[in-house]
């Protein structure tokens, strides 16, 4: 182990933190251990004999459990069949009511067919892929000073493996999220809060300087609001137009971008709007970045409805009816192969298939700062 006398460095800190000395640069790389040291036979060993071999004092096991943040897009598991059916039945449409203006010696058909129009939707992509690990107990046991002691270094192994199924998970949320964002960018669905609040007011707000403005802010959760409103009523304004649709609060769901949110904690009226949406029985969640941390705000998918790259930016919500986007079938197949024997070691294997949807009749907005 290498010991470096470091008094100097402690009373060049002391002097700086009492205002002593002149700011100046702190030789941190003298004491500040990173992690990166090799042992060696010659070189860690007691400082007294410089014979004993130095021992691992403690060794952490450098282990957290992640959480999906998309959980909530898991709508429906189902073990047996493959293919997910959606049936709309159409509403019929009135006509004139045959009982008034009779005719003599004619009579009213009261046998004339008419048919239910029922539009069938069969969602049938699968998206299978899989992780493996390999252990060898035997040797591993030189390692460890008890079972228990290897034991959790395993179940650490294991832990990661299921971290990045639960990574994997929420990456594929963010794509399906990522689809419909596409499939809505710059159609109707997409609410222009920007050029929506300079056209009413004469402003001159952009999207980089828009979460400064309180002014917007307020228009901003106005038109969320409004929203929430309007997605109760039964029309095809929000969703392709193929289906008469409303989304009671119960099956509605709200994302908002958090750097939005937490723009929005410093507006007065942050207090009512967080209130309207927390009365949304809990469907509202932040959002860190719709794909990448890199640029929050920006989706880039090749779209699923026609295999065209399209790009939308300033994103800072969505909302929509539950049944818009999800996942229905979570299958996971979890089996270990037989030790090999020249090897001693097994290899474990998770298999995990999904079946992601959109379904563009659903009711679905996005609010940009375009």
């Amino acid at each position: 182990m290498t010991t470096e006398q470091i008094y100097t460095v402690v009373n060049s800190a002391a002097s700086q933190a009492l205002g002593q000395g002149a700011i100046a640069a702190i030789d941190t790389a003298s004491f500040v251990s990173l992690g990166n040291a090799v042992l060696s036979s010659a070189t860690n060993t007691d400082a007294f004999l410089n014979t004993l071999a130095q021992r691992i004092g403690r060794t952490i096991i450098s282990y957290r459990e992640y959480k999906n943040k998309m959980k909530d897009l898991v709508l429906n598991d189902f073990e047996y069949g493959a293919i997910l059916q959606k049936i709309k039945v159409a509403m019929p449409t009135a006509e004139e009511d045959e009982s008034y203006d009779l005719v003599d010696g004619q009579s009213v058909d009261m046998y004339k067919v008419a048919k239910p129009v029922v539009n069938q939707k069969l969602f049938v992509t699968r998206t299978p892929y899989q992780f493996k690990i390999t252990i060898q107990r035997a040797h591993l046991k030189e390692a460890f000073l008890s079972e228990s002691a290897m034991g959790g270094f395993i179940a650490a192994i294991f832990g990661e493996v299921r971290n990045a199924i639960e990574f994997a998970m929420e990456n594929l949320g963010r794509a399906c999220y990522g689809n419909y964002i596409a499939e809505v960018g710059g159609t109707a669905r997409e609410i222009k809060l920007v050029t929506e609040f300079n056209a009413l007011t004469g402003g001159s707000v952009t999207a980089g300087n828009a979460l400064a403005n309180k002014d917007f802010l307020n228009y901003a959760f106005r038109r969320i609001n409004e929203h929430i409103d309007y997605m109760q009523d039964m029309s095809v304004l929000f969703n392709d137009g193929s289906a008469t649709r409303h989304t009671p609060k119960e099956d509605l769901r709200i994302k908002l971008l958090s750097p939005f949110v937490r723009a929005a904690e410093t507006v007065t009226q942050y207090a009512a709007f967080h209130d309207t949406l927390v009365d949304v029985d809990g469907v509202y969640t932040p959002v860190s970045y719709w794909q990448s941390p890199s640029n929050r705000s920006q989706v880039i998918a090749q779209r699923a409805s026609n295999d065209t790259s399209t790009t939308v930016s300033n994103v800072i919500g969505v909302m929509h009816d539950r049944d818009a986007l999800g996942i229905y079938q979570l299958w996971e197949e979890v089996s270990t192969s037989p030790l090999n024997s020249a090897g001693l070691y097994y290899n474990q294997y998770y298999h995990e298939k999904n079946l992601w949807f959109n379904d563009l009749s659903e009711n679905f907005v996005i609010f940009t700062l375009n």
